[in-house]
């Protein structure tokens, strides 16, 4: 992997004060990555160039393939009722600035307080669009009312999408 500029730029600019982090975010894996710009409160849109020298022909990165990350924030996700057992999100994502006639690859979680490992639907993406998607939770009436967790434990999405912008 190789960083671009863009994020460089974006280090200088809101990482300065941690020049402890300097050897290590050059050195990580993407795993890693993503939990140190989480950590430090990154949420939006980053250029990572994706270097495949397994591909014939390949010469470097790509240099229109993006990674974009967010959350719907955590006690101010936007949830609406769907039935009795569910809620759902729908989750916006043009500041990724996607091409609109690629879909990009999307991963979701659902994250909370407490109550949100009782649910199913927090990794699937519904009606997935370069500009965003949309999230169904459910939880059965025997593990409790869904209306008494989702608030009370601050759920929230957290998402990673992978895209193309030119």
């Amino acid at each position: 992997f190789v960083i671009s500029t863009r994020l460089k730029q974006w280090y200088q600019r809101r990482v300065r004060g941690l020049s402890v982090l300097t050897p290590l975010l050059w050195k990580m894996n993407l795993s890693n990555f993503f939990l140190l710009v989480f950590g430090v409160g990154f949420a939006t849109c980053i250029d990572i160039k994706l270097v495949a020298p397994y591909e014939p022909g390949n010469n470097g990165a790509d240099p229109c393939l993006r990674i974009c990350g967010g959350t719907t924030g955590k006690g101010s996700t936007p949830w609406k009722l769907y039935g009795d057992e569910g809620i759902y999100v729908d989750v916006d994502m043009k500041k990724c600035e996607f091409r609109s006639d690629l879909t990009p690859i999307i991963t979701t979680v659902l994250a909370g307080d407490s109550h949100h490992w009782v649910t199913t639907g927090g990794s699937e993406v519904y009606h997935p669009r370069y500009s965003g998607f949309r999230n169904y939770i459910h939880m059965r009436k025997d593990m409790g009312n869904i209306r008494n967790f989702y608030k009370a434990d601050k759920w929230r999405i957290d998402w990673l999408a992978l895209g193309f912008t030119c």
